[in-house]
């Protein structure tokens, strides 16, 4: 990833970091969690989305001649932790899928008539991007995918089924991957892949909502393209080099989603810790008792440990040259900050007893949140793969 500024040595937190970070804390301070139950129920959450713009959180990452603050990784993924860790549920998929597969991708590797017209309409919040990677029959095996983009003459004709796609009904434009040259037409099946910047809600395109039981602001969809004809100025990038390119963006997506799971992990223990200092059993509070204590300790120090790792990742993302490096580390911090998070919440709802499973107390829902996180993006069972792999040097498992 390319950026503007240079971030600081030895994790160094600034005084610069801490105003962004009391920034966050006050967009965050207003809305409650009524307003996330709403905002898991359907409701758009617009106010708090133009408060971030208005910070200039969308654009952390876009340089300034876009219209951005010029940033760098490291501030972006303090944004969404500290977001997150003041109880906005689910904020990172929303920074996922319009700051990341929009704006870091195309500060990367978009045309400058890419950047000129979409970049500042993100950063003022008018502009939302949805990513169409997933397919049914490949999963995690992204170089299997069947969508295909046929050239014709100055155009290409794409036909494919995407699945698991978030946000495409709010989406202005969709990050579509494609196959432009055929498995057993390349040297290597990771190459043939080509990004396009595609338009969610033209003709040819349809999208189903699917039927999710995980509270989050970002609906999932099957996405149909059948026909999709994109003009040879839509690639981003380099044709036949799409995966290659997607790995500065996936590997920023997979460490927003570690900053959502320590800061939401973190808010879940706050609100044990205060339940457990208040809730009175047997004429004491159920935090004086070890079997309580103990838990929470526990999984606030591994909280502490993930957070640890994930500021070391978004610092390599930054400053990191070798794209190996940044891959590891990025996904040893998703392992470990997604794992954690999870299990903070359900600690957290133990210690709630039955109150626990009372959406008046939130903290089911942010159990059911978190456990999204050791599934996508990236599941845990992939990310022990790539460090197995490409850590350790053992053979490869799949």
């Amino acid at each position: 990833m390319t950026t503007t500024q240079s971030t600081p040595p030895a994790f160094e937190e600034t005084s610069e970091l801490d105003l962004i970070r009391q920034t966050a804390a006050d967009i965050a301070s207003d809305y409650d969690d009524q307003y996330w139950r709403d905002v898991a129920d359907g409701m758009e959450p617009e106010a708090f989305w133009q408060d971030c713009a208005d910070a200039g959180f969308l654009g952390a990452t876009v340089p300034e001649e876009y219209g951005g603050e010029g940033m760098g990784f490291w501030e972006l993924s303090a944004i969404v932790e500290e977001l997150s860790e003041r109880g906005c549920m689910g904020v990172e998929m929303l920074f996922v899928v319009t700051v990341c597969f929009g704006g870091i991708t195309l500060t990367n590797y978009g045309t400058e008539e890419q950047k000129t017209e979409i970049l500042p309409q993100l950063c003022d919040g008018d502009y939302n991007f949805c990513m169409a990677l997933t397919e049914p029959d490949a999963g995690h095996n992204a170089p299997n995918m069947d969508t295909f983009a046929e050239r014709d003459g100055d155009e290409f004709v794409i036909d494919g089924t995407k699945q698991w796609i978030s946000g495409v009904e709010r989406a202005d434009k969709m990050l579509l991957v494609a196959r432009t040259q055929k498995r057993e037409e390349v040297p290597k099946r990771t190459q043939g892949v080509t990004l396009f910047l595609a338009d969610p809600h033209d003709d040819a395109i349809e999208f189903r909502e699917l039927d999710t039981g995980i509270p989050t602001p970002e609906k999932q969809f099957e996405v149909s393209i059948d026909g999709y004809r994109a003009h040879e100025d839509d690639v981003i990038g380099t044709e036949g080099m799409g995966l290659y390119q997607l790995f500065d963006t996936v590997n920023p997506e997979r460490l927003l989603g570690a900053a959502g799971a320590v800061g939401i992990g973190r808010n879940a223990l706050r609100r044990a810790i205060d339940y457990a200092k208040e809730r009175e059993v047997f004429d004491q509070p159920i935090g004086a008792h070890q079997a309580v204590q103990h838990p929470i300790a526990e999984h606030w120090s591994r909280l502490e440990a993930a957070h640890l790792l994930l500021r070391k990742a978004a610092w390599m993302v930054d400053n990191e040259p070798d794209p190996k490096k940044r891959a590891e580390i990025a996904n040893m911090a998703k392992l470990r900050a997604t794992e954690a998070g999870h299990d903070a919440t359900d600690v957290a709802v133990q210690v709630h007893g039955g109150n626990g499973f009372s959406r008046d107390y939130t903290v089911i829902d942010m159990w059911k949140g978190t456990r999204l996180g050791k599934v996508a993006p990236g599941s845990t069972e992939m990310m022990r793969n790539h460090i197995a792999e490409h850590t350790l040097g053992l053979p490869r498992s799949y």
